[in-house]
């Protein structure tokens, strides 16, 4: 028969809880929503839904609770309790990393009327002070679905006798990334004459 301390050697070893497998969820987490929030503004879901389905937010999940997951046992996280301190800096950092992620992915998946101010018609561009700028511009008028057109019509005080054309231009789409450009002959003779 065993003696006592033979048998108490066999059993395990009382374990503390550790704060890896939470931070890690956390993490994986984060970069998940991060993953939806640049598919959402860059509409990838909506008009290139093979870019933009659940199987690359999963992907982005599952390696961000993997990089967690690694970076805490390479500074011994598996070995320490589960205390407020590492929930609290895991929390504040995917709330920093979503909150970040938001506001690049606002600034390069735009709407077409706001990168026509970003690029045209916003204060110290070539349009600001003309009648297509913004404190002028009386009608945008987007083409029909399918059309990456836009047209931006003049307003403010007309001088006698002259009248200013449409300005229209392409690659006008929701979320898109390419910077506008004169969709006629007419319009790229127009921004030329403002040093657009």
């Amino acid at each position: 028969m065993e003696d006592l301390g033979t048998a108490a050697r066999r059993l395990p070893a009382e374990t503390t809880a550790s704060g890896m497998p939470l931070i890690a969820s956390i993490c994986g987490t984060a970069c998940a929503a991060a993953a939806i929030v640049v598919t959402v503004k860059g509409r990838f879901f909506f008009e290139h839904p093979v870019l933009g389905g659940v199987f690359a937010w999963a992907v982005a999940g599952g390696v961000g609770f993997a990089a967690a997951w690694g970076f805490g046992r390479w500074r011994g996280l598996h070995r320490r309790p589960l205390t407020r301190g590492p929930i609290v800096v895991a929390l504040v950092l995917a709330v920093t990393g979503v909150w970040g992620v938001q506001t690049a992915a606002s600034h390069v998946y735009m709407s077409p009327w706001a990168r026509y101010v970003t690029e045209l018609a916003g204060p110290g561009q070539c349009l600001a002070e003309t009648p297509y700028g913004t404190k002028s511009a009386s009608v945008v008028r987007m083409a029909a679905k399918g059309d990456d057109r836009m047209e931006v019509w003049p307003g403010g005080p007309l001088p006698k006798g002259r009248t200013y054309p449409v300005l229209r231009l392409r690659n006008a789409v929701l979320g898109g990334t390419h910077p506008l450009a004169p969709a006629n002959e007419e319009s790229k003779v127009l921004l030329s004459s403002y040093g657009c």
